[in-house]
């Protein structure tokens, strides 16, 4: 029988200690604290800003305040009453929960993660998105393009920052939703660029390139931020607490059971 030095025995039983004692640590956080995915805040937002817009759309198109086609701008939809209580109420909300999925993003000490991405660029953008709910395009169309452009580009650059940095990822730390969200967020730049010049040289709304163009760069960006759903998983939670999922406490507890070949 093969015999394993004491010393190197020793190494792998203090190694082990130490993950115990944070396999107990773990168990001592209160399971009330649990109570709230974070990966589902990014299905929210996706599903409510999506839900709102469509829905709003297709108020005003019932009631006659936009035509099928040329489809209308976003905000055309939030003008007139009723579609305007369920445009602003929807994306207020849903301007609250993008808030709130940056702050999990910057601090779920991922790859993509950063306070100054966050604090430049993520957290305006959700501001913008506030302030174009608020303010609709007739009423007060000054506030409402300012909020508008801040949303649009702020969120376009985050998107770009974010999936640009998993290119440091090794090639075993890769997986099909980093190569999703590069594919998106480059669609979602070159929408939201492509709306912004044809604005520029004052193209007509009326012939639906502009509207075309803000619907695919919004729809882009939400699936943009449903691929965080996936890939936060289910190890963290709204509090900012991560737990071991047991797949890997068990694959953990292996590794140091079978270092000297007897199993636990």
């Amino acid at each position: 029988v093969r015999r394993v030095p004491l010393s190197f025995k020793l190494s792998y039983y203090n190694e082990y200690k130490s993950y115990l004692r944070m396999d107990l640590q773990y168990s001592k956080v209160p399971s009330e604290r649990h109570w709230f995915r974070s990966k589902n805040i990014a299905l929210l937002q996706f599903l409510l800003t999506v839900g709102t817009t469509v829905s709003s759309w297709a108020i005003a198109l019932v009631y006659g305040h936009v035509k099928l086609w040329p489809i209308p701008m976003i905000s055309y939809c939030g003008v007139y009453a009723p579609e305007k209580y369920v445009f602003s109420i929807g994306l207020v909300c849903a301007a609250f929960l993008m808030f709130l999925f940056i702050w999990i993003v910057e601090t779920a000490d991922k790859i993509y993660s950063s306070n100054a991405t966050a604090y430049l660029l993520g957290f305006p953008c959700s501001i913008g998105l506030m302030v174009l709910a608020v303010c609709n395009c007739v009423e007060e169309p000054t506030l409402h393009y300012i909020g508008a452009i801040t949303y649009f580009v702020g969120f376009a650059l985050w998107c770009i920052i974010c999936s640009f940095k998993e290119l440091g990822l090794e090639d075993d730390e890769k997986d099909h939703w980093v190569d999703i969200r590069k594919v998106l967020s480059v669609l979602i730049a070159i929408f939201t660029i492509a709306m912004l010049v044809l604005f520029a040289v004052k193209d007509k709304v009326d012939n639906g390139r502009i509207p075309v163009c803000e619907w695919l760069a919004v729809i882009f960006a939400e699936f943009f931020v449903l691929t965080f759903y996936f890939d936060l998983g289910s190890d963290y939670y709204i509090e900012n607490v991560y737990v071991p999922s047991s797949v890997e406490k068990k694959t953990k507890r292996r590794k140091y059971c079978n270092h000297d070949n007897t199993g636990c």
